[in-house]
């Protein structure tokens, strides 16, 4: 009905056009009226400016009135001169010019704010003790191409003036540091692998669309399903995608399979024993407005991907909405969902799923509210919970699917949010990393500890040569624990040894991202990086 109604405004103006009527040669002349602005479209790097021309078409009064759209974080003046602010974040910028002599007639422009930057290529490296690289540096918004080169760290190797790094013989992760000669506040960095492992990241296809905060689940013929994460519509407003893809191993590529009912970001994903995949929760899509909405709610819908038909069905919802909860699949053939985080707050609650029914039940409750934990099915066949929490706890807990009840354990030697549980081959957790509490503050951590499930306690182990939280730990056929991300780094756990070590660097820096061991052997790691999903993803082999 509105289409019609739209068609038939425009007969009657047009009509009125041509017969003249309501106003006569004034309304024609102001409805001719357009503003055009000039340059169209405009970068200008931080503290620039940029001059702008307006030409007001059908108009013999050329002036205009020069303005920027509401939140603007430049300036312009009267005769269309536009200031960059000193600091890019927020924008863009729109640069408005309404006619003086018609008032209802206006023309705009984008305007983006480039920060000032050094680029480094490459912008990682992974080298022998002993190897060198030559980098590049590339200077943009500063005059002068010049830069100086520095390594950031004391022993952490040699660099001369043309960029020609030579690695240290000691392991470890070093950064080579580039300084524009002409703003020395301007400068970035470069990181090095000085690493003996033979274990290296090489690129692999493009996914079809950005995932950030997403799940990556093996199915049982080997490929890998993409599914959900985030996206933005500005710098404050975020929420779930539905897209998902299927990653084939054998030809390196990523390909669209069907899109999730809903969208979905910090979802939980879990593969039944019948080879169909379970999706729960996650926020749903983004809020155009969510700074005065809150942003997007979680939710309690779920739903199942078929992989013989390649398309996902609603399947019974949740009783609670959830969102940085997990799910894990239980000895019984049930799904354990605990945690969650939601409109509500924290919650303690948990639920079981059963494949045969379709239902979720609600089962024990938690001793302690819990999301951004994790959980971890021990030998015993009982669920391993540690830490999360808003703030984070040190807290650990029993899952017992005979009794369905949680039960307390030996507390974390840290309290933890967003940190990695593996299970290894001796039957011991490995915790790694994630976001603690110092003085009262959230900071990222690289201590590590073991769970013994026969104890029921926590041990200290070495630390990481990192601090990581958005990390992923990827058990290894060799026994191994590869521990990648929340940069561009990534480095090995042996449990002989119980320490860390440095491994090939990954070609891009990583965080949300996903890790997914492959029937191969081969780790694919996709998506993260930062606030903007990426579309990037490698092989650690």
């Amino acid at each position: 009905m509105k289409a019609t109604v739209g068609i038939l405004i425009c007969c009657i103006c047009v009509v009125l056009a041509v017969s003249g009527c309501g106003g006569g040669s004034e309304n024609t002349s102001h409805s001719a009226t357009s503003v055009v602005v000039t340059p169209a479209t405009a970068n200008v790097y931080e503290g620039k400016t940029i001059q702008f021309q307006a030409k007001v078409m059908g108009q013999s009064d050329q002036a205009v009135t020069w303005s920027l759209q509401a939140n603007a974080i430049g300036m312009i003046d009267n005769t269309g001169l536009y200031t960059a602010p000193e600091d890019a974040s927020g924008g863009p910028d729109i640069v408005v010019a309404t006619s003086h002599a018609v008032p209802s007639a206006s023309g705009s422009v984008k305007v983006t704010v480039l920060a000032h930057q050094v680029t480094i290529s490459p912008g990682t490296a992974t080298l022998s003790p002993g190897g060198t690289q030559t980098f590049t540096a590339t200077v943009d918004g500063v005059a002068g191409a010049n830069v100086t080169w520095t390594i950031q760290e004391l022993g952490g190797g040699s660099i001369s003036g043309g960029g020609t790094y030579e690695a240290p013989l000691k392991t470890g992760f070093y950064h080579v540091v580039a300084t524009s000669v002409a703003d020395s506040s301007v400068n970035t960095s470069a990181t090095i692998s000085v690493t003996t492992s033979t274990g290296r990241f090489t690129p692999t296809g493009n996914m079809q669309n950005g995932h950030n905060g997403h799940t990556a689940t093996l199915l049982s013929d080997g490929t890998v399903l993409v599914a959900g994460g985030g996206t933005r519509v500005s710098p404050v407003c975020h929420g779930g995608i539905a897209s998902a893809e299927l990653y084939d191993p054998v030809a390196g590529s990523f390909a669209t399979t069907g899109s999730m009912l809903n969208p979905r970001v910090g979802q939980a994903a879990v593969l039944l024993p019948d080879g169909k995949l379970l999706i729960t929760g996650g926020l749903g899509a983004p809020v155009q407005d969510c700074e005065d909405l809150g942003g997007p709610s979680a939710q309690s819908s779920a739903e199942l991907y078929d992989p013989s038909t390649q398309g996902f069905k609603f399947t019974q919802s949740m009783a609670e909405p959830r969102v940085s909860h997990t799910a894990t699949l239980l000895g019984t053939g049930k799904v354990l969902i605990v945690g969650d985080s939601n409109d509500s707050g924290v919650g303690s609650t948990s639920e079981l799923y059963d494949p045969e029914s379709h239902q979720f039940t609600l089962t024990g409750s938690m001793s302690v509210a819990r999301s951004c934990h994790t959980a971890t099915l021990v030998p015993n066949g009982k669920v391993l919970i540690a830490g999360g929490g808003s703030p984070p706890t040190a807290t650990a807990e029993i899952y017992d699917p005979t009794t369905g009840a949680f039960t307390l354990t030996g507390s974390m030697l840290m309290a933890r949010c967003g940190h990695t549980a593996t299970l290894l081959q001796n039957g011991l957790v490995l915790i790694t990393g994630g976001s603690t509490v110092v003085n009262g503050e959230g900071t990222p951590t690289g201590s590590a500890e073991l769970y013994n499930p026969i104890t029921g306690s926590f041990s200290a182990t070495g630390s990481m040569l990192e601090v990581r939280i958005s990390h992923t730990a990827t058990l290894l056929p060799n026994g191994t624990v590869l521990v990648a991300g929340g940069d561009s780094t990534a480095e090995l756990f042996d449990p002989a040894t119980g320490s860390f070590s440095p491994t090939g660097a990954m070609e891009v820096e990583r965080s949300g991202h996903s890790a997914t061991l492959l029937k191969n052997g081969a780790v694919l790691v996709a998506g993260g990086a930062g606030p903007f999903p990426s579309r990037t993803a490698e092989l650690y082999k």
